[in-house]
């Protein structure tokens, strides 16, 4: 399936963005730091809008499955588009937008977070594997400002904190669900990030 012509158009805009202060009389007169100092900035915000477009396009083609229902066998039959929530990642802050399958007194459940093996919290497993392993080398600011050198990334002190003593986050394969034909019911669990409220 070909992907829409606007398809990946932010990422190409920064990625011009990127090239053009690389060719630009400015940057021919830094110093070899500065010039990373600047790739570094702009080159992260760059992967940030290509991991968004990417988001973007997935929610553009999301299929609506024909039943789904939570852990005790309650179908969804509403459905809306564009429920969005923000997931952090090593990146930066990106929106995911999915379908909501809904019914009365019932939290709304989403496949498609099972399908990205989202996280519960915000921060994706990436960015919690790496607070974690800086968290096992010593303090609660030296987490802090590694994750921020790496990352650009600033941690609440509470959610720093919780990280200290956990190990890196893994994220097998064996916990995301079977991709699912929409004509066949899917069931989701309400344990699981599907059955959030976002």
């Amino acid at each position: 399936m070909n992907a829409p012509a606007e398809a990946f158009s932010g990422s190409r805009a920064r990625f011009e963005d990127l090239a053009g202060l690389l060719a630009s009389t400015e940057c021919l007169a830094m110093e070899h730091g500065e010039l990373e100092s600047a790739v570094e900035a702009r080159g992260r915000e760059l992967l940030r809008q290509m991991l968004q477009d990417h988001l973007d396009l997935r929610a553009l083609r999301e299929e609506r499955l024909g039943a789904v229902r939570d852990g005790q066998h309650v179908e969804r039959s509403r459905v809306e588009a564009d429920h969005a929530r923000a997931l952090e990642t090593v990146f930066g802050t990106v929106q995911v937008r999915r379908l909501a399958y809904r019914a009365p007194e019932r939290g709304n459940l989403h496949p498609a977070d099972a399908l990205l093996n989202l996280p519960n919290e915000r921060h994706s497993h990436g960015l919690r594997r790496l607070a974690a392993i800086e968290s096992s080398r010593g303090s609660y600011d030296g987490t802090v400002e590694a994750v921020a050198r790496a990352t650009g990334q600033l941690l609440g002190k509470r959610r720093g904190s919780s990280w200290r003593g956990r190990r890196p986050v893994t994220s097998p394969s064996s916990t995301r669900p079977a991709r699912t034909s929409p004509s066949r019911a899917t069931t989701c669990s309400s344990s699981r990030p599907t059955a959030r409220a976002w």
